[in-house]
């Protein structure tokens, strides 16, 4: 719930900083960079965009690590507020 909550401010933070300048392109472009590469990164940490039929090459140590801090969700959670705001941001203006 923290991590939800942390994605969350900082789309606010963002969004606040660029409504104050009256720009909303620039800030629909950060959070959704925010948003798309924290899913991406998200899923490479995972693993989930390989094969599964496929051997793991050199992810060992990636995995390992992910299980020990659970990395991939606190990314993704953090992202997913952003990308969603980002959205709404594009089809509101």
């Amino acid at each position: 719930m923290k991590r939800l909550i942390l994605g969350v401010v900082i789309f606010v933070l963002i969004g606040g900083f660029f409504w104050q300048q009256n720009n909303f392109e620039i800030a629909v472009n950060v959070t959704g960079i925010i948003g798309g590469g924290g899913i991406l990164i998200g899923g490479f940490l995972k693993t989930g965009f390989i094969n599964s039929s496929v051997p793991v090459l050199g992810n060992l140590a990636i995995i390992k690590l992910d299980e020990e801090i659970d990395l991939s969700n606190t990314v993704l959670l953090v992202a997913l507020p952003n990308l969603i705001g980002s959205l709404l941001l594009y089809f509101i203006n």
